[in-house]
């Protein structure tokens, strides 16, 4: 990917600046650019895609297909859908055949269930999650008005002018006649100040609002066969022996040309107990080994002859969550608050992410949705000033 590092002698002006490049701010960046907008993208990280993180594993480690980011889509959530058929991307169906396992806590035998039925297929990506991220960045780059993506650069500072709003970040500024927030709010609340301040109202919805999967943090151990798969079991298990809660089949299928990959993943139980805690807080061999360690009490010994491990702990991700949202939710939340689809700033400042919308809130349908809002505001209120 082309991108920038924003030279601070470069004096920056645009139609619309996004601040942010996950899904959302992605999403709104092509569709404005699409319609003639002039366009420029600013992502604190040195990468694309917020959330959605693939990396490399084991035994591929020359291209990304291990998803720590959120991974699955359902066949409900229209926008997501529809943005997947637009690039022609390959699906596949999430595993789920073959019985289930249930441990009920430590030193408790596991047993077999048939998990079959229990909830709607999901699917993925060939290739990762990246690989829609990675297409809607090509699709920015090849409208009449190319999007403009500065890597590294960190928003500090909002303000609004009587024609436009000043984007002020460590080492450069920039204007633009409207900006969208594409942030988890929470981040946004913490890391950016508004000049004029937010109501306290709006503060408050962004304080308050929860950053879906803050709390999680992901373990994949990869194999060289689904062994899993040949004794047949799903790969799917609840736990509440610790340290992975949850766990799942995370093969990759085979695509362009590559092989298949096979994993299993799991969400590591929330920092609720003293446990958890101290998983989080060990050495990464000690995580790698109590993982390895669990995996064989739910699957059998081949599940120690692991050629890779890999995990990634978002609590400690400042550019995506804070402290508050280290405790889960008890349920999921309802999202799309009013605030964030209404007039701020005259028009000059439209929210875009998962958790502002009310449609798929928290999931990437939301993300999707949320952009395409923003970019349809931008352009509602171009057209009436």
């Amino acid at each position: 990917m082309n991108d920038s590092r924003l030279p601070a002698s470069i004096p920056v002006h645009a139609d619309v600046a996004v601040v942010g490049g996950g899904l959302a701010g992605l999403t709104a960046a092509w569709q404005l650019a699409a319609s003639g907008q002039r366009v420029t993208l600013f992502e604190a990280r040195s990468r694309l895609g917020g959330r959605v993180l693939t990396v490399p594993a084991a035994p591929f480690a020359d291209r990304a297909w291990l998803d720590l980011g959120p991974a699955w889509f359902w066949p409900h959530q229209q926008h997501i859908r529809a943005l997947v058929a637009r690039f022609e991307l390959p699906v596949f169906a999430q595993h789920r055949d073959g019985l289930a396992r249930y441990e009920a806590g430590a030193g408790r035998a596991p047993e077999s269930f048939d998990a079959s039925g229990q909830s709607d297929a999901s699917y993925r990506l060939a290739g990762g999650m990246t690989a829609l991220t990675q297409a809607l960045y090509a699709a920015t780059q090849t409208g009449p008005t190319p999007v403009t993506v500065h890597l590294d650069a960190e928003v500090h500072t909002l303000t609004l002018q009587p024609d436009g709003v000043t984007i002020d970040g460590t080492g450069f500024s920039a204007t633009a006649r409207r900006v969208i927030v594409a942030a988890p709010p929470r981040v946004v609340a913490r890391d950016i100040l508004f000049a004029p301040p937010l109501s306290d109202a709006m503060r408050a919805t962004l304080t308050d609002t929860v950053t879906w999967m803050g709390h999680a943090m992901k373990c994949v151990v990869t194999y060289d066969t689904p062994f899993w798969r040949h004794a047949g079991r799903s790969g799917y298990a609840v736990s509440w022996g610790g340290p992975l809660q949850e766990i799942h089949d995370a093969c990759m299928a085979p695509h362009d040309g590559s092989s298949a990959g096979y994993a299993l993943m799991g969400f590591v139980t929330a920092r609720t107990t003293v446990a958890a805690r101290a998983f989080r807080d060990a050495s990464l061999d000690e995580r790698r080994t109590a993982v390895l360690a669990q995996l064989s009490r739910l699957f059998g010994q081949e599940a120690l002859n692991a050629i890779g491990y890999d995990e990634y702990d978002w609590t400690r991700d400042p550019l995506s969550c804070g402290p508050l949202d280290e405790m889960p939710p008890s349920t999921h939340p309802d999202y799309g608050h009013a605030l964030f689809s209404g007039d701020a700033w005259n028009g000059r400042l439209i929210w875009a992410g998962s958790e502002t919308s009310a449609i798929g809130g928290g999931y990437l349908d939301g993300a999707v949705a949320s952009g395409s809002r923003a970019a349809r505001a931008v352009l509602s209120f171009a057209e009436s000033s």
